[in-house]
């Protein structure tokens, strides 16, 4: 393993948490180096690699391409937050003393969802939107699905939303709000900024916005399994549901794929983000990209410091990533 700065010295054990756990599955540490305020090793498992950054606030960020190796990295993530958890006994909070989120949207029931007793399959399911965009909000929905209501889902053809395009992806998240309730909670740039100011840590804030939508869904459901393809900080769920005596299973769906309802709550999150982005493109005149990577995204930042200073910029954009600095770099 590369020599590190003392600055980074602190993420030697996580860093080697990561390696033995690549180690156990053969995959390889194909690149290590510092990045700005941080450390990247990239992961390699023979068909994708991934990005794992550190940071001394005792984030880490995964990057890069959905799929299998992304799935099992966040998985790793998720244990070793939560282990650690469980180890110091305490588990921040970082949003308690916060006011609600930017752009709740109220828990909505289609008069053409019928009612029904609950069922084994019943539950709660989250999706996410924006995560891995330096643009725009970071969007929770969690919808409240049945075997009824995932009848439904397949007879629509309810697939992996990331291969439609925006106007196929609203029709299709029109369709999953006619069939089951719903809730959506988008964290908009200002707010996320905030939130991240508190607790350093993205999956902090994802945490926040889940026990947001969590709760909103609760108020219509005895419901209390809740389904998603990762969640955030799962202690930061359990213990900020739990001071309020909401006692929830969180069960993670490997593969939204073949998953339909966990495909549809990120259909209905995508579509939100598209529509919030739509709103702000119209608010500053240009289109802003989706994406951490492209040098679109520096170029269109600029253009907004340049007209209306740093303020502007945490406006529209997740200020966290390291983007920023590139672009404050005029």
């Amino acid at each position: 393993m590369a020599k590190k700065k003392k600055d980074y010295e602190a993420h030697e054990a996580a860093i080697q948490s990561l390696l033995e756990h690549a180690s156990q599955r053969g995959w390889q540490f194909v690149e290590e180096k510092e990045i700005d305020f941080g450390y990247r090793v990239v992961v390699y498992d023979g068909f994708t690699r991934n990005n794992v950054d550190f940071y001394p606030s005792g984030k880490i960020l995964i990057q890069g391409k959905q799929g299998a190796l992304w799935d099992e990295l966040g998985r790793w993530k998720e244990e070793r937050n939560t282990a650690a958890a469980q180890k110091t006994g305490k588990v921040s909070l970082p949003f308690e003393d916060m006011p609600p989120v930017e752009q709740p949207v109220p828990v909505e029931q289609a008069n053409t969802a019928p009612s029904s007793k609950p069922t084994a399959r019943e539950s709660i399911v989250l999706g996410i939107a924006g995560k891995e965009d330096y643009f725009g909000p970071l969007v929770i929905s969690a919808i409240h699905v049945d075997a009824w209501a995932e009848a439904q889902f397949s007879m629509l053809g309810i697939h992996d939303g990331t291969l439609l395009s925006d106007e196929l992806l609203l029709a299709k998240a029109e369709e999953i709000r006619a069939i089951c309730p719903y809730t959506l909670v988008a964290i908009g740039p200002r707010r996320y900024n905030e939130a991240f100011a508190k607790v350093q840590r993205q999956d902090g804030v994802w945490a926040w916005g889940n026990v947001r939508a969590i709760e909103a869904m609760l108020e219509k459901t005895t419901c209390n399994m809740v389904v998603a393809r990762q969640f955030g900080d799962k202690a930061i769920i359990e213990t900020a549901l739990g001071k309020k005596e909401r006692r929830i299973a969180l069960v993670q769906s490997a593969d939204t794929q073949v998953d339909s309802a966990v495909a549809a709550a990120s259909i209905v999150a995508e579509a939100e983000y598209v529509r919030y982005m739509d709103q702000v493109a119209q608010r500053v005149g240009q289109h802003l990209p989706r994406g951490v990577v492209d040098q679109a995204i520096i170029t269109v930042g600029r253009e907004i410091v340049a007209k209306g200073g740093k303020e502007a910029l945490g406006e529209v954009a997740k200020l966290h990533f390291g983007l920023t600095q590139k672009i404050f770099q005029l």
